[in-house]
């Protein structure tokens, strides 16, 4: 069973239980609450906090790469579970092998980025775990995404900008 598998029938299983969804019709249904009054026990706090949880969860950003001295293969995104902000990189993540790669959000357009300005006024976010796979970074708390225009991978000991790509909003 895959994470997003997991993730998926957990949302599942909490809003059937807070009554927000049906039971699909040909599961037993013993409970006959009309829906009003399942939306009455869920104003009661306890069943209501599991789905602000679920809400709350959220893709803001989300691409691919833009080649700038290396290629980059896979998707990255930028997502807020439970009140924390990460930069997400995707499983089919993969990238030539270097010294010193690290994650930036750039106040820069992907494509103004050099390896002389990568770093410009940009946040450093952490060191690439590995070349390849998935990876997850989080963002520290308060980062004013609005401010950052684009992420980028950079090989920070020889000022050589290996990918870029612009933080387009995720439309809902």
């Amino acid at each position: 069973m895959t994470k997003r598998t997991i993730i998926l029938s957990a949302i599942a299983a909490s809003l059937l239980s807070a009554g927000a969804i049906a039971a699909p019709a040909f599961a037993a249904d013993k409970d006959t609450m009309s829906d009003s009054s399942k939306m009455d026990k869920m104003s009661d706090g306890a069943d209501m906090h599991k789905m602000t949880d679920t809400a709350a969860n959220e893709t803001l950003y989300k691409g691919a790469w833009t080649k700038k001295s290396f290629k980059v293969a896979g998707d990255w995104s930028i997502v807020r579970e439970n009140g924390k902000t990460y930069i997400d990189l995707s499983a089919d993540f993969k990238t030539r092998n270097a010294p010193d790669l690290k994650v930036f959000l750039s106040p820069q357009e992907a494509k103004s980025t050099t390896g002389k300005n990568a770093t410009d006024g940009a946040l450093l976010v952490a060191p690439l775990s590995s070349n390849k796979g998935a990876q997850r970074f989080e963002l520290p708390e308060g980062v004013d995404l609005a401010s950052y225009k684009s992420v980028l991978i950079h090989c920070h000991a020889y000022s050589k900008l290996w990918s870029a790509a612009d933080l387009i909003h995720e439309e809902a």
